[in-house]
């Protein structure tokens, strides 16, 4: 799968003998106390959460909840500059057929003229396509209102007193995300995916449909049945999972987290189900 698709399934998601047939897991560390890891889908309204009451309930037995990173938007214009390409246009990288194409493709989801965005990188575009396609395919019957889940539990944490502890800050995740490719490569991957709009499409509804059915190994495969460089779930996913596990090892020791990740960052052998348990920690599926 195309970086285009995989950045936002984990900014929206090896295979193990029993099925994981689970988004929320109980985590028992060695001292013996007990924390919550749940898997989330970045664009999912929090009102899926009234037919999820364990999740809740998780959530409520936990002293400090832990999000990939706390949004802030006063942040947003000075972290902008990332997402910029000085001296390149993207009109100058692209030839005449396929600039039509991308304009034809992506002005109705801007709506406004590609021009406006002749400067920044490629992933911006990307994302955009990304959602909209996400948007595109997922049933009005598994549209729920309210916030985004991930921005859910950081605002009831901040409302309820809990402690709140992000695992990056909005920095890195725009380095990983503009950076981790050159503009180059995100153009090739960004036409890539708008040429082949069937394998993308697929790949979409196969990541919902597991996501929905609790299935995070049919998640895992989706995501990679059209995956073509490792080196994206390594930036991706990977080295971030390992990153997260050693900054939560001592924490889960003292006390009671709940931690809410895109649901890519769980299954695998590189994943935090995993990684966690060569820790020591002992991890159980709820249902």
């Amino acid at each position: 799968m195309k970086k285009v698709i995989l950045s936002f399934i984990v900014v929206l998601l090896a295979f193990q003998a029993e099925a994981q047939n689970s988004l929320l897991w109980k985590v028992e560390a060695p001292s013996g106390e007990i924390s919550y890891l749940y898997g989330t889908y970045h664009l999912l309204g929090a009102d899926y959460f009234k037919e999820k009451t364990a999740v809740l309930e998780a959530y409520k037995k936990s002293e400090t909840v832990v999000v990939e990173t706390i949004i802030d938007s006063n942040q947003l214009m000075t972290l902008a500059s990332i997402s910029l390409m000085p001296g390149k246009s993207l009109k100058r990288m692209t030839d005449s057929t396929d600039y039509l194409l991308l304009k034809d493709k992506l002005e109705p989801i801007l709506g406004m003229d590609l021009a406006v965005f002749d400067m920044m990188k490629p992933m911006v575009l990307s994302s955009a396509y990304a959602v909209s396609l996400a948007e595109e395919l997922t049933p009005d019957s598994l549209n729920y209102g309210g916030l985004p889940m991930d921005v859910y539990f950081a605002k009831q944490a901040e409302k309820e007193g809990k402690e709140l502890m992000p695992l990056e800050t909005m920095r890195e995740q725009f380095e990983i995300l503009f950076n981790s490719q050159s503009p180059e490569e995100q153009l090739e991957d960004l036409l890539m995916v708008i040429k082949d709009t069937a394998s993308g499409e697929g790949a979409m509804t196969g990541i919902l449909n597991s996501y929905f059915d609790n299935d995070l190994d049919g998640l895992y495969a989706a995501s990679m049945e059209m995956e073509s460089d490792p080196k994206d779930m390594e930036a991706l996913v990977d080295q971030r999972n390992k990153d997260w596990v050693q900054k939560l090892e001592a924490p889960l020791n003292e006390s009671s987290h709940f931690i809410a990740v895109g649901a890519l960052h769980l299954p695998g052998e590189n994943g935090l189900i995993e990684l966690l348990e060569q820790k020591g920690f002992t991890l159980s599926p709820l249902n």
